[in-house]
């Protein structure tokens, strides 16, 4: 699980942040987000946020802690990459190339 600490910045850069952070997590597939937002103007417009973004599927308030959310984030129709280890190739390369 993530963690966005935006307490303290502005409603506009907050909101840029949050924004990269969700695609990042789409694309990483990570599941869930944990948001610190405080308790100002930003707490009034979180909920807002999460409906328009497009990598959200919702949120809830932490208990006990009001100024923080979790926040669910759709799962990705990116298939990760596995990681292989390079093929030799040398022997193919020799027997073809007489």
């Amino acid at each position: 699980m993530a963690k966005l600490d935006l307490h303290g910045k502005t409603v506009h850069s907050a909101w840029k942040e949050y924004r990269t952070v969700t695609e990042d997590c789409y694309n990483r597939q990570i599941k869930k987000i944990v948001v610190v937002i405080g308790h100002g103007l930003m707490s009034a417009e979180f909920q807002g946020w999460v409906s328009a973004d497009p990598y959200a599927l919702r949120c809830e308030r932490l208990d006990p802690n009001k100024g923080a959310w979790r926040v669910y984030i759709k799962k990705s129709n990116i298939t990760k990459k596995e990681n292989h280890s390079p093929v030799d190739l040398t022997g193919l390369y020799k027997k073809f190339n007489k």
